[in-house]
């Protein structure tokens, strides 16, 4: 009767442990060891996010952007989780589209860009469904880690006029 429960214990340890929940551990920091820095002045924004992803899943979080910063936004993601892209969107009730590189003509998974007035953005993650049939794809196919680099730098005074 002891072994039983062992048993079912055991089980229900296992599954909890592979799931997509408890394994975001394996995506910790993985913007940080995946996703390339930029460099040239530019420093690591605490907003920057890492999480697992399934195939066929969106997720949106906000950044807020200060006046008078430049600010790179960088996506790395698991090869087996093809076709990802995002998309910068306007903190409002329209959530306009800003950016979207899934269109962008070079393909790059990063953006630049300069804030003229404080506001709050939303970053949409997208991972398509991909080619393997959820039914037939092995569990470990489904899932895999996304990484969202967040970098600003204060822009310099340029020109004549001050």
């Amino acid at each position: 009767m002891k072994t039983i429960y062992q048993l079912i214990w055991t089980v229900i340890v296992l599954v909890l442990i592979s799931s997509p929940t408890f394994s975001q551990g394996k995506c910790k920091n993985y913007h940080q060891s995946n996703c390339e820095a930029y460099g040239f002045n530019f420093k690591y924004s605490g907003q920057s996010k890492n999480a697992v992803f399934e195939k066929g899943q969106t997720s949106i979080f906000k950044l807020v952007c200060y006046e008078g910063f430049e600010y790179r936004i960088s996506l790395c993601a698991d090869k087996k989780l093809t076709g990802i892209y995002f998309r910068i969107r306007e903190d409002n009730t329209n959530r306009n589209i800003l950016f979207d590189s899934s269109t962008d003509e070079e393909g790059f998974l990063e953006k630049i860009f300069y804030v003229e007035k404080s506001k709050n953005l939303l970053i949409e993650v997208v991972v398509p469904e991909g080619d393997v049939a959820s039914e037939s794809a092995e569990y470990d196919e489904l899932f895999g880690c996304v990484g969202v680099l967040i970098e600003y730098n204060k822009r310099s005074d340029t020109g004549f006029e001050k």
